[in-house]
């Protein structure tokens, strides 16, 4: 089976240090990380990547789901 680009993106990702993944997150976002956890950093770049490479959520899309998250009710405690 051959690997997809992305796979071999999040499989390059996964051996870099901490460090380096924060360097590109910020590289890739415009701003710093604050996390230093090592599978979201991954996995926010290789979503940042794909979206620059296939597109981005369309416009109508980004509305619904802020009408969507508006509508509901959020819980704000346990």
């Amino acid at each position: 089976m051959k690997m997809t680009e992305i796979e071999r993106l999040v499989a390059d990702l996964q051996r870099l240090p901490v460090s380096a993944l924060r360097a590109r997150y910020a590289e890739l976002c415009g701003e710093a990380s604050r996390s230093g956890n090592k599978q979201y950093l991954v996995r926010r770049i290789a979503w940042r990547v794909q979206a620059n490479r296939e597109g981005d959520l369309s416009k109508r899309a980004r509305r619904r789901a802020a009408e969507l998250a508006q509508d509901s009710d959020l819980r704000v405690t346990a």
